[in-house]
């Protein structure tokens, strides 16, 4: 029960703050360091995810959640990779 709820609060986070993630990234106003942070957050949300994941995993008869766990696990990665795509590298070169 307890992976259950925390399934089900990883899911309403992501489905909640999604729009708005996409959307701060694509504007052009928003600053490398916002999306850096923003970065850094989803990345935290993926080790949760594959966390939470793995326990689920070691217990048998969790099927059901084990698949929406994987299916937010990718969508986790999918948009982690979207704001990655958007966050700007400047390379130093040496002289």
């Amino acid at each position: 029960m307890r992976h259950a709820l925390r399934l089900a609060k990883m899911q309403q986070i992501h489905s909640d703050k999604e729009p708005e993630i996409i959307r701060l990234v694509t504007d052009p106003a928003t600053s490398t360091y916002q999306k850096q942070m923003i970065y850094g957050c989803l990345n935290k949300m993926c080790r949760m995810s594959a966390s939470l994941f793995g326990d689920l995993s070691s217990k048998p008869g969790n099927y059901d959640l084990i698949e929406q766990a994987a299916e937010l696990d990718k969508a986790l990665l999918d948009l982690r990779s979207f704001v990655g795509s958007h966050i700007s590298i400047r390379l130093l070169k040496a002289a």
